[in-house]
């Protein structure tokens, strides 16, 4: 039942998407293409889901909760700009990144020199970022117009800032800060919480902001079920996350729209990767060691991290650690009633550590 509900959520939410005017007026039109490329590019929809359903799960009309969901799916889509460019990432979703568009662009159109088409396209693609932020704003105003109060509209738009902004920017900072850092210096904790704000703070706000719409009134922010909702989704958040990093050395590069290996690239302390540090012994670190940093991987060296990562034990632990997740987030929904808003965010738990792209 799940996929076919994802798919008629990602009807409606990318006809709210390609519909809408506010990317309109932006100059140069190139910029204008790439506010909406990602957004209009599909995807899973998992945000847009849970807000919906959240929604449905209250009692509420699944109907008023579609311009919340579709500025959640913009806002999330912003941060992907930002973060294929801190990354260098080259490839999001099978297709090019945005700041490479617009590089190859801007060497075509401009005739400018490799160097400066590379800054070029990461400052116009930064600049589409910070659009995207002020469209999904808009797009949460517009809540109002499916029959959400102005009270409870005004609540989930400062929520997005309190909760949404300042928590997932933290956790990318983070995410950033963290390869600066010795693995013997970071523990299984301090990783989850910057995957909790980085991942789960978004997820966080969309079960809450659908469970308030659900229940029609910002006075409901300290109820019990909005909470426990919230908790769900950041369970289920840290959850997707480690699924994503293992996705990220062990999945098919061609399922998975995105390269092979970025986090070693990075040198990024995944979950994955520390506990394969703290296993290994001294000459096995050091053999860990020489395959961070590189630009690129043989089929031969992804094998080798693979074979390390594996023997190692860490790979069964991050994998169990992110079924245990997935479990925890499936009991909290066992004290809502079951209807089919439940029985779709159980799936969607399930989802989240099974899916192979």
């Amino acid at each position: 039942m799940l996929i076919p509900e994802l798919q008629k959520i990602a009807g409606k939410i990318d006809k709210i998407i390609r519909e809408d005017d506010f990317p309109e007026r932006i100059l140069p039109a190139y910029l204008r293409d790439s506010v909406k490329d990602y957004p209009c590019r599909g995807g899973k929809r998992l945000r847009p889901a849970i807000v919906v359903w959240s929604c449905g799960l209250l009692g509420g009309r699944p109907e008023s909760a579609k311009f919340a969901a579709a500025a959640a799916e913009i806002y999330h889509n912003w941060t992907l700009v930002h973060d294929d460019i801190i990354d260098n990432d080259e490839m999001r979703r099978g297709r090019p990144s945005a700041h490479f568009i617009i590089k190859e662009l801007a060497e075509k159109k401009y005739r400018i020199k490799y160097e400066e088409a590379v800054t070029f396209g990461k400052n116009f693609a930064m600049l589409a970022g910070d659009i995207q932020q002020g469209w999904a704003s808009n797009m949460l105003l517009k809540s109002v117009k499916a029959g959400v109060s102005p009270e409870l509209t005004i609540y989930i738009s400062r929520r997005l800032h309190e909760l949404v902004n300042r928590d997932l920017i933290s956790g990318e900072a983070l995410d950033v800060e963290m390869p600066l850092l010795k693995l013997d210096r970071l523990s299984p904790s301090v990783i989850e919480k910057m995957l909790d704000l980085k991942t789960g703070a978004l997820l966080r706000y969309c079960a809450e902001t659908g469970a308030l719409i659900g229940l029609g009134s910002a006075k409901s922010a300290d109820d019990r079920r909005v909470r426990k909702l919230g908790e769900f989704a950041s369970l289920s958040g840290i959850a997707f996350q480690l699924k994503d990093d293992w996705l990220g050395i062990f999945g098919n590069e061609e399922r998975l729209g995105k390269s092979i290996g970025s986090d070693l690239s990075e040198g990024k302390p995944t979950l994955l990767l520390y506990h394969t540090w703290k296993n290994l012994d001294s000459s096995g670190r050091k053999r860990l060691l020489s395959l961070l940093g590189k630009p690129s991987y043989s089929a031969k060296e992804m094998e080798l991290a693979r074979k390390m990562i594996r023997e190692s034990g860490a790979e069964r632990k991050v994998l169990k650690r992110a079924e245990f997740l997935a479990y925890s987030a499936k009991n909290i929904l066992m004290d809502f009633p079951d209807n089919k808003y439940r029985r779709l965010l159980l799936e969607l738990a399930d989802f989240l550590t099974s899916r192979d792209k």
